[in-house]
């Protein structure tokens, strides 16, 4: 299985636009530095995943165009080509620029979920619900018919035996990209988008694994450290509850890793998250993840 199937780092082209523009263009690779997924600059429009272009560059529209890369675009300008999937009217916002982009990236991944058990708890929301509301000034623009190409999830349960973890994180599309990683590396996955959800489910059954993000909410809710030291006082005073805790996280620094050590976590992963270093860190806390016995497919 190839890790290229599971990669949430995604490159972009830039086509168009002046030097002051896409000076701040630039800001929205910085943004996306240590979200899940993330976006880096692509210099080749022909190689790249997607692309932001300028909607009032005839040239740039044209080499879109010519490309077939209509539904692969952010366009920003005037007015939207016919065909495209993701629109914003000057001035550029970075952070609209980005939401656009992760936009692209859940149509691209708009299929039908994996197994997973979606508890009715807390403020969590579906992978395939409609995009957050967005800022005035956008949500009064046009929109373009967004494009659905659903295909069917392929079988899993080779590495964890269909075992089930518990998913904690509080980003709609990170949690749709780890609950794919995980359902393809052979995981059954119970997901929610708040601590306060993770306990109300845990109060009710146990998990030989999970994997929280740090931050959980706003200011005030409980994050991923205090659901960490929670699972693991909790099987520290009860025989067979011991949980398997695994943070993936944006924040990459040394005190950060520390307070996640303190914590109580058994590995400590940050984002983007690579393949192999997510492979690692299952053979390493899960004795029954069998990945390295799992045969590669035969060539066709």
């Amino acid at each position: 299985m190839s890790a290229a199937e599971f990669t949430d780092t995604f490159t972009v082209a830039i086509e168009g636009f002046s030097a002051v523009e896409r000076e701040a263009l630039a800001s929205v690779f910085r943004l996306a530095a240590q979200r899940s997924p993330t976006f880096q600059r692509g210099e080749e429009a022909g190689v790249s995943d997607f692309l932001i272009a300028d909607a009032d560059s005839a040239a740039a529209v044209a080499a879109v165009k010519r490309g077939q890369r209509l539904g692969d675009t952010v366009f920003i300008g005037a007015k939207s080509p016919s065909g495209a999937n993701a629109w914003l009217p000057r001035p550029i916002d970075p952070a609209h620029v980005l939401r656009e982009l992760e936009v692209l990236v859940e149509l691209r991944l708009s299929l039908p979920d994996p197994p997973s058990e979606m508890m009715p708890l807390g403020p969590v929301e579906h992978a395939e619900a409609p995009p957050a509301p967005r800022p005035a000034d956008v949500a009064a623009a046009p929109r373009v018919e967004r494009r659905r190409r659903p295909r069917p999830p392929k079988p899993a349960w080779p590495g964890g035996g269909g075992r089930e973890v518990l998913l904690v994180e509080d980003s709609a599309i990170a949690r749709q990209f780890l609950k794919r990683r995980l359902y393809h590396l052979g995981y059954k996955v119970h997901e929610c988008a708040s601590g306060e959800a993770a306990l109300e489910i845990l109060s009710k059954r146990t998990f030989g694994m999970a994997f929280l993000d740090i931050v959980l909410g706003p200011p005030g809710s409980i994050d991923g450290l205090q659901l960490c030291q929670r699972l693991k006082q909790r099987g520290a005073h009860a025989a067979g509850l011991r949980t398997v805790v695994v943070m993936v996280t944006g924040l990459d620094g040394a005190t950060d890793r520390v307070r996640g050590s303190l914590a109580g976590c058994d590995a400590y992963l940050t984002k983007p998250l690579h393949e192999a270093e997510f492979i690692a860190a299952l053979q390493q806390v899960d004795p029954e993840f069998v990945w390295e016995s799992v045969a590669a497919p035969a060539s066709v």
